[in-house]
């Protein structure tokens, strides 16, 4: 019998439930999956097992902003749908494994992404931001004489 005007409980289930449950729409192991988020490879496997601590605000943090397509509501509640957009997990990642990234990498959705990033492109565009960093450094130097001179000039 239901009580007027109390809202039913949902029972949601635990955090550890809502890990299993995105592995398996990912298509990916354990292992895979820490890997992907950037954390120890027995993390995720540590937080799949009940008895074991709640994951940390920092993997969660890491989870969310590497699937972006995961609701986040969903994984810090249970409640709502476990993705945003029409329950199709996404992934959005770019590997970088010796002279030229190998493999196809699943996206979980049925669509795969090859990644063809090569070392010495990498190393080109990290070239490319140093010289940019050390402009803007040189800039913000010369903005800063540039201050200290018109305070000068405007002392009485």
């Amino acid at each position: 019998m239901k009580e007027e005007g109390k809202a039913p409980q949902v029972v949601e289930k635990p955090i550890n439930e809502r890990i299993k449950f995105l592995l398996q729409a990912l298509n990916m192991s354990a292992r895979d999956f820490s890997r992907a988020v950037g954390v120890a490879d027995n993390n995720t496997q540590n937080y799949l097992e009940p008895r074991f601590a709640q994951p940390k605000a920092e993997y969660l943090e890491k989870v969310m902003l590497h699937f972006g397509s995961i609701n986040p509501i969903w994984l810090l509640t249970g409640q709502g749908e476990p993705f945003l957009n029409a329950n199709e997990p996404s992934v959005s990642t770019t590997t970088i494994e010796g002279k030229k990234n190998k493999g196809i990498q699943s996206t979980g959705n049925g669509t795969n992404t090859i990644n063809n990033i090569t070392l010495d492109d990498c190393k080109k565009d990290l070239a490319t931001a140093h010289k940019e960093i050390a402009l803007l450094t040189s800039q913000l130097a010369d903005k800063e004489r540039i201050i200290q001179l018109l305070e000068r000039s405007a002392m009485p």
